[in-house]
């Protein structure tokens, strides 16, 4: 017998023996289980440090990408050796009580060095070193906790994975992934608090490790760290929220202020500023020093009929309006807790005036659902504490401040309209940046005035003459336009109002550099790089980190299209997973040439490319399901296509999807890029790695097989 027959018959017996394997349904049921709990144990550790641990909320990728590293190098080591195995509790239990115990480690406020990267908590350069190095071992500390956590569930997946023919297993993978979003999308609709996540998590990891009695008691310890419930918490989608009230003044029934935090950071306040209350505790603060900002709406314009109030909050800006006589107020707040707070608190009742009608919706995509026409627009402070998603370097805010956002709200004006701007943020060149994108958006400068209230400004545009002096305000116009180049503004390309420069901030790029120099030593200690240097294995890797790209650029667009909500965020995950099923089961039972799918594949692409951005923006109705669809829905099947097709003749499934993984963890540092090139270079980034993923095709199977 010949080697070459030889060689053939290996494959064939091996692929005959995991063909009985297949059959077995515990191997399956056991895949999808230990699939379900890769996917939802991400999702629940990066809600949870973004929560607790407040750099997080702004380095959401870096758990994301730690997840993917630790899931993918769990797979291609295959099933957890006894002693990682049994340490897996125990990291757990440090991961989670480090998380829910963050203030007493002194983790909550891990100080950012500041630089020209604006978010809450950031410190003055009050020391160039200490800082920098503070910051780095701690982030770095708990990501590798995070690594171990995900290396020992990524070898679960791949024990049972191997057991199994490459496209029925994958197809399983996919299926426990997509309960995995599905499961944590309803905790999160049913704004379940940590103490669900981890109760469920960790019932569901006990057939993996029924038979360690320490194990379960250490799984019972962890889900106790996280059971502290307190009256005043409140979860939402987007934010743990806690409400602080204010006390009482003598000769006063009610509370007349509370204090809301999100994730520990102050956001709001609710207020009583009725003339009743004003009049008899003048100086209670924060009442007193809040007034003149909520005032400002109407030294512009006086007597306004119609109001809409984007960023609404616990119904502030909506009582000012209602104190000011207008007919009808259209309130719109992204957050439905936050929604149901000023609903129950605010002293005022705004929301439950018959002259307001509530909208619980991300303010952009109102722009564009609204027929209504107003003679003003108030953005109230609805600068966000979080980013948009962890797959994307944007912030939940980041397209409502944009030229087109501003051009879209003011074509809502009536010929005499005003919007005006409340904004807060501390830094000179955030307030700058907003300056110079009102003065592009409206032809002319806006007026800038200091409220006196938590650092907040007013920016002002009307639409005929500018607004009226206001007795007890400073106007700051001039100083802001003499400071301010005008060069550099905030468009949906490039939404980036907090971003000092088109680079990448140094604490960002420090921290992904140095993570990825401890990966690739990981790496190099535990699997021989001639293993993963095959060219079936970088035609993978490269697949991978294409993905994740579209999965990046696809939360942008449809963020763009729908607005920048949690659904918006849960559906993209969801349909990328279901897209890819969709695709391994036409694969499966009709083989598609994969010439033709990255023909295709290139060509959307570069569609995408081409396409102004500024156009999705302008889309409404059937139209904006055709542009999801051609944009974002069409590059993901055809990928996962030619992923199943590739998938189907790997001889190890576990380390082919791992080495894929561990490709989804560079496309998630290249998706900081976004930051220099705006939007638009994701996909030319995406074209250039699925170009990579193209010349990598292995030789012995033919591109159009």
């Amino acid at each position: 017998m010949t080697t070459e027959s030889s060689a053939q018959i290996a494959p064939d017996l091996a692929r005959t023996q995991l063909t009985t394997r297949s059959l077995s349904p515990q191997n399956s049921w056991k895949l999808f289980l230990a699939s379900f709990l890769a996917l939802y144990f991400e999702l629940v550790i990066i809600r949870y440090l973004s929560t607790e641990v407040r750099a997080f909320a702004y380095l959401k990728n870096l758990p994301l990408i730690a997840s993917f590293f630790g899931i993918g190098l769990g797979m291609i080591l295959g099933a957890p050796h006894k002693p990682l195995r049994s340490a897996f509790p125990a990291v757990g239990l440090v991961l989670f009580v480090v998380t829910a115990f963050a203030g007493v480690f002194h983790l909550r406020h891990i100080p950012l060095p500041r630089a020209d990267y604006y978010v809450w908590g950031s410190f003055p350069d009050v020391s160039k070193v200490v800082i920098p190095l503070r910051f780095l071992s701690e982030i770095l500390s708990i990501l590798a906790l995070v690594v171990v956590f995900f290396l020992v569930l990524g070898g679960i997946v791949g024990e049972y994975l191997a057991q199994l023919e490459p496209l029925r297993g994958y197809g399983i993978n996919l299926l426990g992934s997509l309960a995995g979003v599905g499961v944590f999308t309803g905790l999160a609709y049913l704004s379940l608090p940590p103490l669900a996540w981890t109760f469920l998590g960790f019932l569901c990891l006990v057939p993996f490790f029924r038979q360690s009695r320490l194990a379960l008691a250490l799984f019972m310890l962890t889900v106790a760290a996280t059971s502290r419930i307190e009256p005043t918490t409140f979860w939402s989608p987007y934010y743990r929220i806690d409400l602080h009230p204010y006390p009482q003044p003598a000769g006063w029934s009610t509370t007349p202020a509370y204090e809301l935090e999100v994730n520990h950071d102050f956001h709001q306040h609710i207020l009583n500023l009725s003339p009743d209350f004003l009049s008899r505790y003048a100086d209670f603060e924060p009442n007193h020093s809040a007034q003149t900002n909520y005032q400002i709406p109407y030294h512009v314009m006086p007597h306004p009929r119609q109001v809409l109030v984007v960023g609404a909050g616990t119904g502030n800006d909506v009582a000012g309006a209602l104190r000011h006589g207008a007919e009808h107020v259209d309130a719109v707040e992204i957050d439905p807790v936050i929604l149901k707070l000023g609903k129950r608190f605010h002293p005022e009742h705004p929301y439950a005036s018959p002259r307001v009608t509530i909208y619980n919706d991300d303010a952009r995509a109102f722009f564009k659902k609204t027929h209504n026409t107003y003679d003003l627009i108030v953005f109230g402070f609805l600068d966000s504490h979080t980013l948009l998603s962890s797959l994307s370097s944007l912030r939940l805010d980041n397209f409502v401040y944009t030229r087109e956002s501003f051009q879209e709200a003011a074509r809502l004006l009536r010929p005499e309209g005003a919007i005006v701007v409340s904004f807060s943020s501390g830094r000179s060149f955030v307030n700058q940046r907003m300056y110079a994108t009102l003065k592009r958006a409206f032809g002319e400068s806006p007026q800038v005035f200091e409220a006196g209230y938590v650092q907040g400004l007013s920016f002002v545009v009307r639409k005929i003459h500018p607004a009226p002096p206001v007795e007890g305000l400073t106007e700051i116009s001039s100083q802001i336009a003499n400071k301010n180049s005008g060069n550099l503004i905030a468009t949906d390309q490039w939404p980036f109002l907090y971003l000092a420069n088109r680079r990448i901030p140094m604490s960002i790029l420090w921290i992904v550099v140095l993570f990825l120099m401890g990966a690739f030593y990981l790496v190099r200690k535990t699997v021989t790089l001639p293993r993963l240097a095959s060219r079936e294995s970088l035609h993978l890797f490269f697949l991978g980190a294409g993905f994740l790209l579209l999965e990046t650029k696809g939360v942008m667009e449809l963020s763009l299209l729908f607005g920048s909500t949690w659904t918006v965020n849960a559906v993209v995950i969801a349909s990328f997973l279901g897209m890819g099923l969709l695709a391994n089961a036409l694969v499966k039972f009709h083989p598609f040439p994969r010439s033709i799918a990255y023909a295709v594949l290139f060509l959307l692409l570069l569609f995408s490319v081409l396409l102004p951005y500024s156009l999705l923006g302008g889309l409404s109705g059937p139209l904006k399901v055709l542009a999801a669809a051609v944009i974002v829905g069409l590059p993901v099947f055809f990928s996962g296509m030619i992923f199943s097709r590739s998938f189907r003749d790997v001889t190890s499934p576990a380390q082919g999807l791992g080495v894929n993984l561990l490709g989804a963890v560079v496309g998630g540092t290249l998706e900081n890029g976004v930051m220099i090139g705006g939007t638009l270079s994701l996909g030319i980034l995406a074209v250039l790695v699925y170009a990579f993923s193209a010349v990598f095709v292995p030789r012995t199977k033919a591109l159009g097989l």
